[in-house]
């Protein structure tokens, strides 16, 4: 935190860091301010940002936005916020429950994700109807010995009678109290990209796009999670101009996309605008820089995130995700962020 803020100095920023309790529970008042956050993976902290965020962004910018916060391990959000910036990717569908889908007009094999979940967990292939039905009873909790015994008793042995309600069914309020009861995760239902044996994870820090590519394991379908992964020198220019076209439609300094090609088209599958994974940047040897039309290089830089970070930031400020100026040093471009 200390050398994102050093950066951030030395560009003329002034700069307060609060912990998110000292915002809620001291006599704190920010209004008018440009507020950059961090997430957290925990779901009861992850909550707490979300209202915290909610209520700043209120009176402030807030970095990323909250539409992006939500978007933060919520697979389902992201398929909406898709839609509404007019990112045109795989096909899919965002239920609470099996029984909302028309199973009848599913097109197999499609691809089953839990909303939450990262490296490949709680993600499936269903070929048919059968592996559908596996599946989504995994996502259906049973319930406790009480709550049966509770039904039980509601079904057989309450025989009340409300004069305000005539029509009421004991039979009718337990089923229908069950269904309230039942316990369900919510799920995302994509197109399924066939004979895939990898896909890219691209981290764009304005000016710079970090490029790994994943491959899949024998027998799986994932690329994600699978540790199997390289870089490359060699600038890809379709996928390159396509990460660009989806970051283009962001308003973020930071993006992380997984990135799936099938030879003739590229397709977003998730992304995160923060609390990323950092490997992406960490283990690159440099990043590819935008030259024009669609010329790409590859600019070897020993990485210092933290400083990244903040010159991405200070970029993303001045309104400018573009570097200032590129020079030709040896044959290997050098961009210069100020």
């Amino acid at each position: 935190m200390e050398k994102i803020v050093a950066v951030l100095q030395l560009n003329d920023f002034k700069v307060q860091v609060y912990d998110f309790h000292e915002l809620v529970n001291r006599p704190v008042e920010i209004k008018d301010k440009l507020v950059f956050y961090a997430f957290s993976q925990k779901d009861n902290y992850r909550q707490y940002i979300r209202d915290v965020m909610y209520h700043l962004s209120k009176h402030n910018k807030i970095i990323p936005s909250y539409d992006l916060l939500k978007c933060h391990e919520n697979k389902g959000y992201q398929e909406l916020f898709k839609r509404e910036i007019g990112l045109q990717s795989l096909q899919a569908g965002y239920y609470t429950s099996y029984r909302e889908v028309d199973i009848d007009r599913l097109e197999f094999p499609v691809v089953l994700k839990t909303i939450q979940g990262t490296n490949g967990k709680g993600v499936f292939l269903l070929r048919n109807k059968a592996d559908f039905f596996k599946v989504v009873k995994k996502l259906s909790h049973p319930l406790g010995l009480f709550t049966h015994l509770d039904l039980l008793r509601r079904k057989y042995f309450r025989k009340k009678k409300f004069s305000e309600y005539p029509d009421f069914s004991d039979r009718r309020d337990y089923e229908e109290y069950r269904e309230y009861l039942r316990v369900e995760e919510d799920f995302v239902l994509q197109q399924y990209v066939p004979n895939l044996d990898f896909d890219y994870r691209v981290l764009v820090a304005c000016g710079r796009y970090y490029v790994m590519k994943r491959s899949v394991k024998n027998g799986d379908f994932r690329a994600s999670g699978s540790k199997l992964f390289n870089f490359s020198k060699v600038p890809d220019q379709g996928l390159l101009n396509y990460a660009r076209s989806v970051y283009e439609k962001f308003d973020t300094p930071f993006l992380s996309l997984d990135v799936m090609f099938d030879g003739k088209n590229y397709f977003l599958g998730e992304f995160q605008a923060l609390h990323f994974g950092m490997s992406v940047m960490a283990k690159s040897e440099g990043f590819f820089g935008h030259l024009g039309e669609s010329e790409w290089a590859f600019v070897e830089e020993k990485p210092d995130l933290e400083k990244i970070f903040g010159k991405t930031l200070v970029s993303y400020l001045g309104r400018s995700c573009k570097p200032k100026k590129l020079q030709l040093k040896v044959l290997q471009p050098e961009f210069l962020l100020q």
